[in-house]
Order: C-alpha cells, then sequence, then structure tokens
C-alpha cells in the first residue's frame, strides 16, 4: 500500500466525520420569555442612561454659552476700557 493511497482514504474519513459532526451540531437554544424580559429591560436601561447623557450634553452646552457670552462682554469692556485709557493718555501727553 502505498503513502498517498493512505492519505486519500484518511482524508476521506476525517471529512465524513467532520461533515457528520458538523450537522449534528444544534445551533443556539432559542430565547426564553426570560432572556427577552432582560434584553428588553437592558434597552430600557440603555435609552434612559443615553437621554440622562443627552440631558447633561445639553446643559453643560448652556453653561458654556453662558461663559462665552460673559467672556465677551468683558473682552468688549476691556476694549472699551483701553481705548478710554488710550485717549486720557494723549490728552495728557498733549498739555
Amino acid at each position: 500500500m502505498n503513502v498517498k493511497g493512505s492519505f486519500v482514504k484518511l482524508s476521506a474519513v476525517a471529512l465524513a466525520l467532520g461533515l457528520l459532526a458538523g450537522c449534528a451540531h444544534k445551533g443556539p437554544a432559542p430565547a426564553t420569555q426570560e432572556d427577552v424580559a432582560k434584553a428588553q429591560e437592558a434597552a430600557e436601561a440603555a435609552m434612559a442612561a443615553a437621554t440622562e447623557a443627552g440631558n447633561s450634553a445639553a446643559a453643560a452646552e448652556r453653561t458654556a454659552n453662558a461663559a462665552m457670552n460673559a467672556a465677551e462682554d468683558a473682552k468688549r469692556a476691556a476694549d472699551a476700557c483701553s481705548e478710554r485709557c488710550g485717549r486720557m493718555t494723549e490728552k495728557v501727553m498733549a498739555k
């Protein structure tokens, strides 16, 4: 008996056993009502967390906008003060 023939027969047997093992394998267990309820609870909890995160983000955006407005007002006041000081300096230097 030659090595090539033995290898072909062994491969055929391994292929047959592999196919049988694959066909005999059961799929995943079907979902139960309890599994569905747990998944629904998890989804609802995730949605509540996402809503809370969205609300927090909106509040942070409002705070940031208020801070930006205050900074712009302060810059305008500083520019006006700087302009006024510049004019006063020019008047003093002119005397």
